[in-house]
């Protein structure tokens, strides 16, 4: 559960547009927005080497500090460059700790899944769930039980042990893990038109040769 918090030093950023942002990147500096429900947004910026500190934890909800006042903020979205691994921006979501949130949770399996264990294949179908609660009890990720789903079985929404303090509005139906027996792709059959036999494939290398050495004779 989120119940250690994680502070963040942020400072009012001035600069706009891609020239600044890419500015402030080489020095080390994220952009960043902190959106607050009712409230214009407000741009900040956040060092590179305390963000990596702070996410390292996993946590969604950290404190931003400002100025010596503290903001609860939700990680709403952290943009990547996948190419030179470095973070673009981070959007933040200002929270009242005493009101409940609505955050997408990683679903990761745990225990050994018996049909896997018998040559099935254990395929997840849903990776992220949409959960209510308030800030405090936000978990960092919800472990899945799949040890006792056998070949041809699947485990839904309505079968996750929620932490407590967490709920979801997502369909209870929906399917989260499923074991599948591994598909075997037949051998295509080789036909007589679809294999010519060697004669035929000798005539037609004779035929575009032909075809080619009455094109260089035009050509002259």
């Amino acid at each position: 559960m989120s119940r250690e918090t994680h502070k963040l030093a942020a400072q009012a950023r001035a600069a706009f547009g891609d020239n600044a942002s890419r500015r402030l990147r080489r020095a080390g500096i994220i952009p960043a927005v902190v959106y607050s429900k009712g409230v214009e947004p407000r741009s900040v910026q956040v060092s590179a080497d305390e963000w990596k500190v702070v996410s390292a934890h996993g946590s969604q909800i950290i404190t931003l500090v400002e100025e010596g006042r503290e903001t609860p903020v939700l990680i709403r979205e952290v943009q990547f460059n996948h190419l030179k691994n470095y973070v673009v921006h981070i959007d933040f979501q200002q929270v009242d700790l005493n009101k409940e949130i609505s955050a997408k949770v990683a679903l990761h399996a745990v225990g050994d899944c018996y049909g896997a264990a018998h040559g099935g294949i254990l395929e997840q179908e849903l990776h992220e769930l949409e959960v209510l609660c308030r800030p405090a009890d936000l978990p960092e990720l919800i472990k899945v039980d799949v040890s006792s789903l056998d070949i041809g079985q699947a485990l839904a929404v309505k079968d996750i042990v929620l932490p407590e303090g967490v709920r979801t509005n997502v369909d209870p139906e929906e399917i989260v893990f499923h074991v599948v027996m591994p598909q075997i792709e037949a051998e295509p059959e080789v036909t007589e038109e679809a294999a010519p036999t060697e004669p035929e494939a000798i005539n037609e290398k004779k035929t575009e040769a032909r075809a080619a050495e009455k094109e260089k004779a035009e050509k002259k």
